[in-house]
């Protein structure tokens, strides 16, 4: 794991209430907005393995949806992401499955986002005490900790080719 600070250690401030179920997973969903640079305007989330046991009870539904939106780990409106989501038309699946083929954690999450324009496909864990990483985009394996600084500009220069590819020739 990488800390950058103490706070790290403790925890972030945020809308509770689990740093691992919930700040998290808001920082996964905000990644894949970011990362597609616009607008959601639909997406299926896949939880695994404690995830899929718990996401409603903990909030990580509420959480990644927030992300997705934009949302900090501190905004209050986390709490209503669902119902705020509804109301700006973003359609969205959740679904629920057992341990996952693509990273061996209990707190795992898939997300396959679509904007007007793109489409990604994004795998990210929470770790604890908010830290989480990404470790899949678009069909490549990464590792990159969502508490540390990334390139989002080179992130996407990287790993944005197979879907622009697929989509140009009519794929998914």
């Amino acid at each position: 794991m990488v800390y950058n600070s103490c706070f790290d250690i403790i925890g972030p401030i945020m809308v509770g209430p689990s740093s691992s179920h919930t700040a998290g997973v808001v920082t996964i969903g905000k990644f894949v907005r970011d990362f597609l640079g616009g607008e959601i305007e639909s997406a299926t989330i896949v939880f695994y393995d404690s995830f899929s046991e718990t996401y409603k009870g903990h909030g990580t539904d509420k959480a990644v949806i927030g992300g997705l939106l934009g949302m900090d780990t501190d905004d209050s409106r986390i709490r209503v992401a669902l119902e705020l989501a509804a109301a700006k038309g973003l359609q969205v699946v959740f679904e629920k499955r057992g341990d996952c083929p693509y990273y061996d954690h209990p707190n795992t999450v898939m997300i396959q986002a679509r904007t007007a324009r793109d489409i990604a496909v994004i795998g990210g864990v929470s770790l604890g005490g908010g830290i989480s990483k990404v470790f899949y985009v678009n069909e490549f394996a990464v590792d990159i900790p969502l508490n540390a600084p990334y390139d989002l500009d080179d992130l996407r220069n990287k790993l944005w080719h197979k879907t622009r590819c697929e989509a140009a020739v009519g794929g998914a």
